[in-house]
């Protein structure tokens, strides 16, 4: 089966509806990945059940800051978004050859003035360890900067989450210091990495 570079579609169509801003990256066919048998494509319906069950694993949600109570929390994924607030983001699925969904990776923090976006990704963990996460980071960071214009892709990772910090420095972002307790995650105030990939010149 071939899943590979798949036009966005979203309810709307990819400009969004006439009352919200553009969305920034619904015109661009998505990248495929250098990895047979993965694909990526937007998020659908039937992805949520299976996307809200891998989140809530003890071993997912202690690195991450999701507080999710049920599948119907991730309904935002498929909705169109008004790219005006500050608050919207968009993630695609990482799906295996059946097309399932194993992982999902977006951008949210879009500052289109700075030409800048913050990179986020989360992986079942039956698929931990393939590199899947390397190859769809590195895709869609040079499709950042090469289809949407980024000059600057950010991700901001727990300290404690050494598997993502691997991650990206495989896709050669640069450490750039710890933002000390900046998020509070499951009762603690924890200090978090910030990281960079930079457009060249």
């Amino acid at each position: 089966m071939n899943f590979g570079l798949p036009k966005l579609t979203f309810p709307n169509g990819p400009q969004g509806s006439k009352d919200n801003a553009k969305n920034p990256f619904g015109s661009s066919p998505l990248p495929a990945l250098n990895l047979s048998g993965y694909y990526l494509r937007p998020i659908l319906a039937k992805d949520l059940p299976t996307w809200f069950n891998y989140l809530r694993l003890p071993e997912v949600k202690e690195q991450s800051s999701w507080q999710l109570k049920s599948a119907e929390d991730l309904q935002q994924f498929i909705q169109v978004q008004d790219w005006s607030q500050p608050l919207a983001q968009i993630k695609f699925a990482v799906t295996n050859q059946q097309d399932e969904l194993i992982g999902t990776i977006g951008f949210h923090t879009y500052a289109k003035a700075n030409f800048s976006a913050e990179i986020a990704y989360d992986l079942s963990p039956a698929y931990w360890g393939k590199g899947i996460a390397s190859s769809a980071c590195q895709a869609l960071t040079n499709w950042a900067h090469q289809e949407i214009g980024l000059v600057r892709v950010q991700a901001c990772v727990l300290d404690s989450n050494f598997r993502s910090l691997n991650v990206l420095q495989r896709c050669q972002f640069e450490r750039e210091g710890l933002l000390r307790r900046y998020k509070h995650i499951h009762g603690r105030a924890r200090d978090y990495w910030i990281l960079s990939h930079i457009r060249a010149s």
